[in-house]
């Protein structure tokens, strides 16, 4: 009987409450002005953590003077139906719940209370829009509740909700350009799960904690009241802004436990926060944002597009492979020319004149030659010419001169003295005469003439004398010149050599540097420089070209991606809009009448779990807070979930 007394308060106590914070919405209804259907469906959970009990209490307010038969429409079957707060007769007949409602006198409505229970076999085929799965575990073990009652250890609860509405739609929005744009998204309708008032006993449990995890499982708030630690949760299920599928976890050390029937309530609903709407500013920002990516990725451009980047660069690669080219070519003609100067490989001991190749036919280069010929010059003209010199000096000494005279004819003697024994040998003949006007004028020019051919001067001929300047003097001094000279070109082409460089038998030019590392020879400078060109320049270009192709790319990348957010931050408020008209749409659970504006709300009851016999005891009373809590929230507006909406969307 205490008992039974427990639940009428609750009814009465739940009557209240639906009167004082009914919602303000209101649909135009045919035969009364208006009605106005609110449903609170009660879910009994049992041992096993199924539904084994579901009740619907059914709040109808008719608008309109008169009297009305209301036909509210039942998805379900019932087993039993209660009016609750008048005489009028409650019926269920081909899926239509019939009751009367009167309105009269200065009343504007009449409030119609009835509570249904759904048939037991109707359990199976219901699908909630919310399931709720809880488990309990005592010292790591997990057991069902009516296992815990008594026991002492660590007590672990854990409610997993998850939101199952959620389906495929297609937004049309406009985005940042103006333009119309349709985005598939998967939405849901907005449940707010609310575990309020969960009361453990100060002298039954301790340590009592409700610990969270981010993107997972919200914390709880725990306080202590007076004897009692009491512990609340608030879980959104409502994507994108928050997982459709979260838990919620409570820890505590227990002893002789004893839990009472805990209250889970499932509301359709968009929650309204004090946060600060900034989307507008991180539009604008985005927005300036993909501007700069723009610029980055035009300034970037391609290789074929003038005044870009990448087409810069590209013309100073090619400017590096055409200098790199050029190089070669010049580098060849340098050592064409180095080893036209002196080939390396001419070995000058084994020279042949006749062929004009060493042993092994290499051609001397110009150094070479002029090496060659300084050498001629030095160890055969000019020591022949001072040879021709003394022999002619020998031959002045065996012609003498006319002072010659007195010695007996030998050979040591001069042709004068010889000319002057006979001369005075023949005195007095005609040979005598022949002597003197034929032979000693004719020896006077010969001595004469053999110095004029040695030293130069003018020689005497039959017709006078004439200028001689291709002596032999002349031709040593001339030879002397020529080796002097021949040793500065030599000492010039041997600098024009060192300066060229030298090369290995490879024909590659060989390291020459000086103190400060620097190439000291064309050759090395030229191949270094082009091996700069070849092995660090265009590589080093290359990969320039490379990062700046992935600069524009990522330029790219990041306004596709940048877009996409702008798109998605476009479309929150139609997200919003579709969430909201999801939340309309959860209206009814049973059903509501033709043309009616409804409500539907959830709350779930855990099994009271008592010492008496190992029991689990179920009521329906306690539930009466679990509902001030539904019926006050109502439905706030859909623009405050829209801060909460671009997070995640």
């Amino acid at each position: 009987m205490l008992k039974h007394k427990k639940w009428y308060t609750g009814l009465a106590m739940l009557l209240v409450f639906c009167l004082v914070f009914m919602p303000a919405q209101v649909a135009l209804g045919q035969t009364p002005s208006k009605v106005i259907d609110n449903e609170l469906v009660i879910t009994q959970l049992g041992d096993n953590g199924q539904i084994q009990d579901i009740k619907v209490l059914n709040h109808i307010r008719v608008f309109g003077k008169g009297q009305y038969v209301i036909e509210d429409n039942a998805g379900y079957k019932v087993s039993s139906l209660r009016n609750l707060y008048s005489k009028e007769a409650i019926s269920e007949q081909n899926g239509k719940i019939k009751v009367s409602a009167a309105v009269a006198g200065d009343k504007p409505y009449e409030d119609i209370y009835y509570l249904a229970s759904v048939k037991k076999e109707e359990i199976a085929k219901i699908k909630m829009p919310v399931s709720v799965e809880i488990e309990y575990y005592l010292d790591g073990k997990k057991v069902k509740p009516s296992d815990i009652a008594g026991k002492s250890g660590h007590l672990k609860i854990v409610a997993t909700f998850e939101n199952k509405t959620g389906e495929k739609k297609v937004l049309e929005f406009t985005d940042s350009k103006g333009n119309l744009v349709q985005k598939e998204a998967e939405i849901y309708t907005p449940y707010v799960v609310s575990l309020s008032g969960w009361e453990f006993s100060n002298k039954k449990f301790a340590n009592v904690q409700a610990p969270g995890k981010a993107g997972e499982s919200p914390g709880g708030v725990v306080v202590n009241i007076k004897d009692n630690t009491v512990v609340s949760w608030t879980v959104p299920l409502i994507p994108p802004k928050y997982p459709a599928k979260q838990y919620i976890v409570l820890e505590a050390d227990g002893k002789d436990i004893e839990l009472p029937s805990f209250k889970i309530a499932v509301i359709p609903v968009l929650p309204t926060t004090s946060e600060v709407d900034s989307l507008s500013q991180v539009q604008n920002s985005l927005s300036m944002l993909y501007d700069g990516f723009d610029k980055i990725q035009s300034g970037v451009g391609a290789e074929d597009k003038e005044a870009t980047l990448l087409y810069g660069l590209n013309a100073v690669e090619q400017g590096l492979n055409q200098i790199s080219s050029g190089l070669g070519t010049l580098i060849g003609k340098v050592k064409m020319l180095r080893f036209g100067l002196s080939n390396p490989a001419f070995d000058a001991a084994s020279y042949d004149a006749f062929k004009g190749t060493d042993a092994k036919g290499n051609t001397p280069g110009a150094k070479d030659a002029i090496g060659l010929i300084k050498k001629t010059v030095d160890e055969k003209f000019i020591p022949a010419l001072g040879a021709q010199k003394m022999v002619l000096t020998v031959l002045q000494g065996v012609i003498g001169t006319p002072a010659d005279q007195g010695q007996t004819p030998s050979l040591s003697t001069s042709l004068y003295n010889d000319v002057n024994y006979l001369k005075t040998a023949v005195a007095g003949t005609p040979a005598e005469k022949v002597i003197t006007e034929a032979i000693e004028p004719k020896l006077m020019a010969i001595n004469h003439n053999v110095g004029v051919f040695r030293d130069g001067g003018q020689m005497i001929t039959s017709s006078g004398t004439v200028d001689f300047p291709a002596s032999v003097s002349a031709l040593e001094l001339g030879t002397t010149m020529l080796s002097n000279s021949l040793g500065k070109v030599d000492a010039g082409l041997g600098l024009m050599v060192a300066g060229l460089g030298n090369v290995d038998k490879n024909g590659n030019p060989v390291k020459s540097v000086d103190a400060s590392g620097n190439p000291n020879t064309l050759l090395y400078a030229l191949a270094a420089m082009q091996a700069g060109i070849e092995e660090k320049a265009l590589p080093g270009m290359a990969k320039i070209k490379e990062g700046t192709g992935q600069i524009g790319s990522g330029a790219g990348q990041a306004k596709e991606a940048i877009y996409e957010g702008m798109k998605t931050f476009a479309s929150v408020g139609a997200i919003a809009d579709a969430l909201a008209q999801k939340a309309k749409e959860a209206d009814t659970f049973l059903g509501k009448p033709e043309g009616a504006e409804g409500s539907v709300a959830y709350v779930f009851q855990t099994p009271e779990i008592s010492k008496q016999a190992n029991a689990v005891k179920y009521g329906a009373g306690a539930v009466v807070v679990a509902l001030i809590i539904l019926l006050a929230l109502g439905r706030p507006p859909k623009q405050a979930f829209q801060a909460g909406v671009q997070e995640s969307a």
